[in-house]
């Protein structure tokens, strides 16, 4: 006989009680002396104290009764207690199991589960094993058969295959629906949208025309009117050191270039190199000495 069948009986029993001492109460009060006489045993007893006294000696017994019987139903009724440890006698010794580790284990194996949305695991030691009760939150549209094999199969392996531990009886699975499960949120970053980085400016930071007058030409436009600097073209034939250009005996005769003294390893200044190598002298060929 199971647990919850004994605490239908006695809860049932007390309820009986209960109704019993009701009807003597009422009995007592207004039961006319022909209903008495019919009584038997109790009907004697009620006659030779059919006064005041001996009624109210009834009621405070009856009283008594009611209230031992709610006390009863109120602890038979009352969830109960549940073991800290549970000790299962296997191969000769005792096993000292913790039982709200093995609750959270079995919470977590059930939740894993797709159809299950939540769980909640019971477990006592009986008959030198482990018995288990489950509650399951499923989706509307779970085949509640399967879920309830699947449960099974889960406590089963984790006792039985991951523990080690003898189990009692069939897992006992209460089955409730309620909401689909909610995915799993990823814990990477999502990509930013390309809409987000190719945003127009707001309207604060967009330069008026009169604004752009009013602050002149900026860097960038100065920038932009000035030549870029021309770089010398380097040939594989050309000496390391700069060239002079001398002043032709001739009007129209080129000049010729001399190239400069070994001892000068300094470079000239940049205006005096770019002047000598665009300008020739223009000093008149009969000025010069014969």
């Amino acid at each position: 006989m199971s647990n919850n069948t004994n605490r239908m009986i006695i809860v049932g029993f007390a309820g009986f009680l209960i109704v019993l001492m009701f009807v003597l109460i009422f009995l007592a009060w207004t039961a006319s002396s022909d209903v008495i006489d019919e009584i038997s045993d109790f009907a004697d007893y009620l006659g030779h104290h059919d006064d005041t006294a001996g009624k109210l000696i009834v009621t405070l017994g009856s009283l008594v009764v009611v209230v031992m019987s709610l006390l009863l139903i109120i602890l038979e009724l009352a969830p109960e207690e549940e073991e800290r440890e549970l000790r299962v006698q296997q191969a000769g010794a005792t096993s000292i199991v913790p039982a709200a580790a093995l609750k959270q284990r079995l919470e977590e194996a059930l939740v894993a589960l797709p159809a299950v949305t939540a769980a909640r695991a019971r477990v006592s030691a009986r008959d030198r094993g482990i018995a288990s009760t489950l509650d399951l939150t499923v989706a509307p549209a779970t085949n509640v058969a399967d879920v309830t094999q699947e449960a099974a199969r889960v406590v089963t392996d984790t006792i039985e295959t991951d523990l080690g531990l003898p189990l009692a009886g069939v897992p006992a699975v209460r089955v409730a629906f309620g909401a689909a499960k909610r995915p799993v949120a990823s814990s990477m970053a999502a990509p930013p949208v390309e809409g987000e980085s190719a945003r127009p400016p707001e309207i604060g930071e967009v330069e008026t025309v009169d604004e752009r007058i009013a602050a002149g030409p900026g860097p960038s436009s100065a920038n932009e009117g000035a030549p870029a600097e021309q770089q010398p073209e380097a040939t594989a034939g050309s000496s390391p050191g700069p060239i002079v250009y001398e002043a032709s005996q001739e009007q129209g005769a080129p000049a010729q270039p001399r190239p400069a003294p070994a001892g000068d390893n300094h470079p000239p200044d940049e205006a005096g190199e770019s002047q000598g190598a665009t300008e020739p002298s223009q000093e008149p060929a009969g000025d010069s000495a014969p």
